[in-house]
């Protein structure tokens, strides 16, 4: 007979291993599922600075110490992409080359970065036009650049990017930053940082590569030649395939409250793809910690 796993986790990043964690340690037989690469978002920050009792470091480095506690565990730990989701007797976690059993589940699939919808985007992507300032920053120093956002993600991406850049755009569409006011500060005393407040990107330009970008500001619409874009606006859940499993709001996120449980019994949801007020490393963790002692409380109450 197959194995059946008390508690089966989709998403490797911080609440998915920090779920994995607990319920490893609360003696249960656990499958954490992952389809790319263990640390999700957090690994593409330049520098995690606000987790309580951790010096600064990248996030990369915080995702790999924190993937190294996973696999000093026994955590069966699978590479593949999850396809659909059915429940019956058990949970049945289907994946592109194998399907799992178990008990209970726990989603913690994170966000993606939200597109700019324009015309061209995708054909520019990775010549030019990037999400992520600390993954391809390098490729443009020296050069100009440009970031689209206003929140903490974008200010950040751009504070990052002036070490590297001879000058950088903050192209805001509202008018005034919505980020900490910590990073505000850091703009202000940046002189190679420019802020272009109510302007959006109306189009992409180039031939092969992205080599310009058509901004609007009011009436007046004129051309910035860029050697990078950099767009961070905001992020989207990936949960389509738990539409019909359990209850998501209208943003697609599941709703989840504090203890992290879902509309159907059995089924946790931590971290940035539930519904919640404040998306941090700190509380991701947290919510993977909580998702996997409810998870460890249900089993005890079925069996």
């Amino acid at each position: 007979m197959e194995n059946i796993f008390d508690i089966a986790i989709i998403g490797g990043g911080t609440a998915g291993m920090s779920a994995a964690i607990y319920g490893s340690r609360a003696g249960r037989e656990v499958i954490l599922i992952e389809k790319s690469v263990y640390g999700g978002q957090i690994i593409s920050s330049s520098e995690v600075e606000n987790y309580p009792a951790f010096s600064p470091s990248t996030g990369y480095d915080f995702a790999i110490e924190l993937h190294q506690q996973v696999c000093s565990l026994d955590i069966k730990q699978v590479t593949d992409e999850v396809t659909s989701i059915s429940c019956d007797d058990y949970i049945t976690v289907k994946c592109t080359l194998h399907s799992y059993q178990a008990r209970t589940l726990i989603i913690s699939t994170g966000t993606v970065s939200r597109t700019l919808s324009l015309p061209g985007e995708e054909k520019y992507l990775g010549r030019g036009l990037s999400y992520c300032a600390v993954c391809d920053g390098a490729f443009h120093k020296g050069k100009v650049t440009a970031v689209v956002g206003g929140g903490n993600t974008a200010i950040e991406e751009a504070l990052y990017l002036a070490m590297l850049c001879k000058r950088v755009y903050l192209i805001q569409r509202g008018d005034s930053l919505t980020g900490e006011e910590s990073l505000i500060t850091q703009i202000s005393s940046r002189e190679n940082i420019e802020v272009l407040l109510n302007t959006t990107v109306k189009q992409l330009k180039g031939d092969v590569v992205l080599g310009s970008i058509i901004i609007s500001s009011g009436s007046k619409t004129s051309e910035l030649n860029i050697s990078g874009l950099f767009v961070a606006v905001g992020r989207v859940p990936q949960n389509n395939i738990f539409e019909g499993i359990v209850e998501l709001d209208d943003d697609g996120y599941i709703i989840a409250e504090e203890d992290c449980r879902t509309s159907r019994a059995g089924i946790f949801a931590a971290g940035d793809c539930r519904t919640k007020e404040l998306r941090q490393l700190v509380t991701a963790a947290a919510d993977g910690a909580r998702a996997a002692t409810e998870a460890v409380r249900y089993l005890k109450a079925i069996h």
